[in-house]
């Protein structure tokens, strides 16, 4: 079971040990990840048009998303198609952030982990980290990601490079960048995992914009996910979080404070 903390500056502050995840601005308590199949989850199989009236123990059901008049619903089989698509570790951290253009992308949670593209790092890079942290040591995993890699994700993902990003208002990640061997260096473990699930979710009548209504844990609760479909390329246009610790809101703590 993965262990969630909060962190506590706008910086990724590196860890004492493998299990420290952080995000910018807080550091998350650590609590369990909540199972996929939890009761609090709508069921992934709704076919086109169809709008449950109850859940399976017989209340209420969840509100549905509106399905626009010339759009359709995701069928299941669409829905866990997307849902095996956001959970990669190329994907999910996309989700970690509330954005509605790629300027106010949280990128330190997009490759946290890696994002499928993280190599071993040098010793060249590992001592120029130590440097730059004042460290005597490694303390946890260490990994490195080369720009030219960072780039081409970017591009594949949200269609602007790192630079691009920067130059657009994103902060970037410059505490973790080394001109000197031109990549990027992290020490952490895969403690910001959120693992989604789409609940819901509607396509235009061009079948070129999906829209995801996501379920994940008590981090990022609920989001809505919107993806641009072009052929068999994705690309994400943006992703507002609508219930979650990330939003900090004395709301959410006071609603879920006896689950």
């Amino acid at each position: 079971m993965r262990k969630k903390w909060m962190v506590l500056s706008g910086i990724l502050i590196l860890g004492l040990s493998a299990g420290c995840g952080r995000t910018d601005g807080v550091e998350k308590d650590s609590e369990e990840v909540l199972p996929a199949d939890d009761g609090r989850r709508t069921e992934a199989g709704v076919e086109s048009g169809e709008t449950p009236t109850s859940s399976e123990e017989g209340g209420p059901a969840e509100k549905r998303l509106d399905v626009a008049d010339n759009g359709r619903r995701l069928t299941s089989e669409e829905l866990a198609a997307y849902t095996e698509w956001v959970q990669d570790v190329s994907n999910y951290g996309f989700l970690l952030s509330d954005w509605e253009n790629p300027s106010q992308i949280n990128l330190y949670q997009v490759f946290y982990c890696g994002a499928g593209i993280s190599r071993e790092g040098t010793e060249e890079e590992k001592q120029a980290h130590l440097a730059r942290w004042n460290q005597p040591e490694i303390y946890t995993d260490f990994w490195a990601m080369d720009k030219a890699d960072v780039d081409a994700l970017l591009t594949g993902k949200v269609g602007f490079t790192y630079d691009q990003l920067v130059a657009e208002g994103n902060k970037g990640m410059e505490e973790n960048y080394y001109a000197e061997t031109d990549s990027f260096c992290v020490e952490a473990g895969d403690t910001n995992y959120c693992e989604f699930l789409c609940t819901d979710g509607f396509i235009d009548e061009d079948g070129e914009t999906v829209t995801l209504y996501c379920d994940g844990d008590d981090w990022v609760r609920t989001c809505e996910v919107r993806v641009s479909v072009t052929g068999d390329q994705r690309t994400f246009l943006g992703n507002h979080i609508a219930e979650g610790m990330v939003l900090g809101t004395e709301e959410f703590y006071e609603t879920h404070a006896e689950e």
